[in-house]
């Protein structure tokens, strides 16, 4: 028959105790309620290893010698679906001791002798709860720091600041258990003023916050800005935002309700300004990137402006492969920046004339082998002009490659097929289609008829079929906007 014992407590803590002898489950409940403890009690061991089956326990009291099974049994049962749980075992016969090798092969935490006083007994409860303190502590920490590691990770990816500050503020009110926080920066990397976000009651605009706060929470959080240090109060805790680089201030973080020590909050704060630094940080170098990039397009321009400026016959023919090359791009499925990259890797294919003489780009008769050998170096000459930002790094690959053929005949590097980038490809075709066009200072130009038959011909030779088959789908579908380029 089951005979259950349970006493109530406040402590958190659950304990069972598995024993034959009541009495012992009397006195030892009675003691351990004193101490604030939940307790049950089975003086049959079948039905305690039952309910370990189906509720959670902190710490088991077990008998080594009961019947139906032995203290060894039945904790043998237990460590196949609980492995944590702390055990204490007990035993009368001081000298059928269970063998050390039993204790250790069953993780048994603790082991006593019976006796009338139950001082040693109380004392190896009151380690082994200290123990499963420590674990918990342990592994709340653990799995709260894998927590923020998880969430950090989310929060950093490339989106705009305020929004990246937003999440923070969202995925603080989790750790600090409180819907009620806010955020203040000041001064942050380049944003003037203050930057504010509320949640819960403070979600409100800053200067509404502040006013019902209070004057003490305003006097702790001025604190916190001069210490640096974290301020906890009956219903507040604030913590400071420190700059890892300056050890300046940043802002705050005001949570409006009573904190208990919280180590992974301050973890999360320092390693949310961390990420915060870092994209203003990457802000700041987009912006200058961005302004540098401008600068040596309009550089770049003007050399390309002034190699048009060297031959009537080929003015506005790079104007025209830009907007050859984007139409492409656009039908061929690229990208918004893979289009805009095609469309500069246009207007800058030939920029490397720049370095090429007078004299033989303007020749009416045919080149000699030296002067041919020196217009091939014009793709490669256009790509050290661009390699000097790494921003137009696939844009001197269109420059560099855009005389290569699809069979491997081309020049400068001989390569083939889909070893070619594919804006070289698309820039190939719109250079040949417009050069065949227009008239050139050794040439009549060609009937845009003649030039489509050109392409064909070309087709898996000098040019890839696809984009050719695209160029000509492009002429027939879009015809009004091929023709108001070709005219440009």
């Amino acid at each position: 028959m089951r005979q259950r014992y349970q006493t109530t407590g406040m402590s958190g803590y659950r304990l069972m105790i598995v024993d034959d002898d009541e009495g012992l489950i009397d006195s030892l409940s009675t003691l351990l309620k004193r101490n604030g403890y939940d307790v049950e009690g089975f003086s049959n061991p079948l039905d305690g290893l039952e309910e370990l089956r189906q509720d959670s326990y902190d710490l088991l009291i077990l008998d080594y010698f009961m019947s139906p099974i032995r203290g060894d049994d039945f904790v043998s049962e237990l460590r196949q679906f609980d492995t944590d749980l702390y055990v204490i075992l007990l035993t009368g016969h001081k000298d059928l001791a269970p063998p050390f090798a039993t204790i250790k092969a069953f993780d048994i935490q603790a082991y006593c002798e019976k006796s009338h006083r139950l001082d040693q007994l109380q004392l190896l409860i009151e380690s082994g709860i200290k123990s499963i303190n420590q674990k918990r502590r342990i592994k709340t920490y653990r799995d709260g720091l894998q927590d923020i590691l998880d969430t950090l990770s989310q929060i950093n990816r490339l989106q705009p600041f305020e929004d990246m500050v937003n999440d923070i503020v969202e995925n603080m009110i989790s750790l600090a258990d409180s819907e009620d926080i806010f955020m203040q920066l000041e001064h942050f990397g380049h944003h003037e003023g203050t930057v504010f976000k509320g949640s819960g009651r403070f979600n409100l605009p800053m200067e509404q916050v502040m006013s019902t706060i209070g004057e003490q929470a305003i006097a702790d959080i001025d604190k916190v800005k001069v210490t640096k240090q974290p301020v906890s109060t009956d219903d507040s805790y604030i913590l400071p935002i420190v700059s890892n680089a300056t050890e300046g201030l940043e802002g705050i973080v005001y949570i409006g309700s009573r904190v208990e020590e919280n180590n992974l909050l301050d973890v999360f704060v320092t390693q949310a300004s961390s990420l915060l630094q870092n994209v203003m940080l990457h802000e700041q170098l987009n912006s200058t990137l961005s302004d540098l990039k401008a600068s040596y397009v309009e550089t770049i321009e003007a050399l390309r402006l002034a190699v048009d400026a060297k031959d009537v016959s080929t003015r506005g023919h790079s104007d025209r492969v830009a907007l050859y090359a984007q139409l492409l791009a656009t039908k061929l499925g690229l990208s918004k920046e893979e289009i805009e990259d095609l469309r500069i890797g246009g207007l800058f294919h030939d920029i490397g004339k720049i370095g090429i003489s007078d004299d033989i780009l303007l020749k009416t008769s045919k080149l000699s082998d030296t002067e041919f050998y020196e217009v091939m170096k014009h793709p490669t000459k256009g790509a050290v002009i661009l390699s000097a930002i790494s921003a137009f790094e696939d844009i001197k690959g269109m420059v560099n490659c855009h005389h290569e053929r699809y069979d491997g005949s081309g020049y400068p590097y001989g390569l083939k097929g889909v070893d070619i980038p594919l804006g070289a490809r698309i820039i190939s075709v719109a250079d040949a289609y417009d050069a065949m066009i227009s008239p050139r200072a050794y040439r009549d130009k060609r009937t845009p008829g003649e030039a489509i038959d050109e392409l064909k011909k070309g087709c898996d030779s000098q040019f890839d079929r696809r984009i050719v088959e695209c160029f000509l789908s492009a002429l027939e579908e879009d015809a009004d906007q091929m023709l108001r380029i070709s005219s440009i």
